[in-house]
């Protein structure tokens, strides 16, 4: 008798999960909250998402090499150290407050350290440096924007000047290419 209440019971309760309510009671709220941290007003969320976006946007993450700076090549730059045209660029300590004190200028700040140019082309009214033959060979080959589809970028030597020599066809080898 046991047996038989209780799997009366356990299928009484089964099938009532499967029933539907008619009454019209049910609570149909369907709005969809996004996420707004704590302390923000979604209008405040919604400002700080977009400014990060345009933030993101103006990234080139295509591009080789650092994006805060503009550099030069190191064969550049041991040239013009050679003629005492640069010195060693070290970082300057508490940069920062000696700019705001006025002890030193936007451009006595190493160009790695501020975030700018090399040739100081960043600083308004700062005397801008010179590019040399090696800078401008440096610029020319700079390596494509975008790589192709598997990070892949064909590289290439330096550019060379034509010059008007003619070269001959190279001889043709004879016995299986060994001659």
């Amino acid at each position: 008798m046991m047996k038989l209440l209780f799997i009366l019971l356990s299928t009484s309760s089964l099938a009532s999960c499967f029933l539907v309510d008619t009454t019209g009671n049910a609570n149909i709220d369907s709005k969809l909250h996004a996420y707004v941290p704590s302390g923000m007003s979604p209008e405040q969320w919604a400002k700080m998402q977009a400014a990060e976006k345009k933030k993101k946007a103006a990234k080139n993450f295509g591009a080789f090499g650092p994006q805060t700076f503009k550099s030069r090549s190191l064969r550049a730059f041991q040239e013009d150290l050679e003629k005492g045209k640069a010195n060693h660029l070290l970082p300057m300590f508490n940069a920062k407050e000696k700019l705001k004190q006025g002890k030193i200028k936007q451009e006595d700040i190493p160009y790695m350290q501020r975030g700018g140019s090399w040739d100081n082309s960043d600083v308004s009214g700062a005397k801008k440096r010179s590019w040399s033959s090696s800078d401008k060979t440096y610029k020319a080959n700079d390596a494509p924007a975008r790589p192709d589809w598997l990070g892949n970028v064909p590289r290439s030597g330096p550019k060379q000047k034509q010059t008007g020599k003619v070269t001959s066809a190279p001889p043709t080898k004879k016995l299986f290419g060994l001659f």
